[in-house]
């Protein structure tokens, strides 16, 4: 069985790789901190909260044996989008920890050469932003073969009200991805609330 950490960073290692593809390469070495993106964004982002999966016994033996179970989930107009779910064996606040420590990513996840955050919007959670409680906004550089790709992000954090992380591009800088979006759902495991964590990402 995995530990904590080599288990959380195996998942952040997956999501990085699974968000940030490079079919969605502008050019690399194109970044730039001081330069807006060519665009504000074309994916639809995702929004926080419950994604309401309905996880049948095929599903809930996937994850009893340790691994991701895949799924899609309607998405507005755009159609399906791909979700995974996973049994970490961590509480909630050792998961989100992790997720949210940005400033030590290169520590923690393969491939990620450097990432810092460069501004934090604290935000007055209220039903008018759907409970936003802060913007962070994070410079995040990854390592593939033969590639180096730079991209800057911002996340919303809906933690108390929603469980919830989305993130989009930072389109006020020129990122090497052309756009790209995703989502955490964070909740106690519905067997073991305590010590274990079942989290949702896309």
């Amino acid at each position: 069985m995995m530990n904590r950490n080599s288990n959380l960073a195996a998942i952040l290692l997956l999501f990085i790789t699974i968000c940030f593809d490079p079919s969605s390469l502008r050019f690399a070495n194109a970044s730039n901190f001081n330069k807006p993106h060519s665009h504000t964004g074309k994916v639809e982002p995702f929004q926080p909260g419950d994604p309401k999966v309905a996880l049948d016994g095929k599903a809930k033996s996937t994850l009893k044996s340790g691994k991701p179970y895949q799924t899609q989930v309607q998405s507005g107009e755009s159609g399906g989008r791909g979700l995974v779910v996973q049994d970490v064996n961590a509480p909630t606040h050792v998961v989100w920890g992790r997720i949210l420590d940005y400033d030590n990513y290169a520590n923690m996840v393969p491939k990620t050469i450097d990432s810092k955050n460069y501004k934090i919007v604290p935000h007055k959670p209220s039903k008018a932003n759907n409970f936003l409680e802060k913007e962070i906004y994070t410079r995040m550089k990854v390592g593939f073969p033969m590639l180096k790709l730079e991209f800057f992000v911002r996340h919303y954090l809906y933690l108390q009200q929603h469980n919830s992380l989305t993130w989009t591009l930072d389109y006020t800088k020129e990122s090497d991805f052309d756009d790209s979006c995703g989502y955490w759902y964070i909740i106690p495991h519905p067997d073991d609330p305590d010590e274990r964590t079942r989290l949702y990402y896309s």
